[in-house]
């Protein structure tokens, strides 16, 4: 039990630090920026069925453990600004370490996708 414990207390800390590397989005903020003529690109890190069960419009779906996998994919959005998002951060977060290291411009969507569902924003579903 007590272990248990120290480990969720650690996993917090980890996200709070992870997360304050990475300067955040807000829903509001990201729907104006995707009308505008310059939209981020979205990056929704959750599994494939998780992204099929319902994502923001327009993002593009690499898993948070398949980055090598992916990293021709991700080269070629190095110029721009990706906005990140998961279900709840942890996974972002780990995604947003990796690609920091690499020189990205990254931005993290505040409250992740819970928020995003919490206020009913639109969702597209596969």
């Amino acid at each position: 039990m007590k272990l248990r414990i120290i480990v969720t207390v650690a996993a917090l800390f980890f996200a709070a630090y992870t997360f304050a590397k990475t300067p955040t989005i807000s829903q509001q903020a990201l729907l104006e920026n995707q009308m505008s003529s310059t939209p981020h690109i979205l990056v929704d890190v959750r599994t494939p069925e998780e992204y099929n069960d319902g994502h923001i419009k327009g993002a593009i779906n690499i898993p948070f453990d398949e980055i090598k996998q992916n990293q021709d994919k991700l080269n070629k959005l190095k110029g721009a600004t990706l906005v990140v998002y998961c279900r709840s951060g942890r996974r972002a977060s780990l995604f947003e370490q990796s690609l920091q290291a690499q020189g990205f411009n990254l931005l993290h969507l505040n409250g992740d996708m819970q928020l995003w569902q919490k206020n009913k924003m639109p969702l597209i579903k596969n």
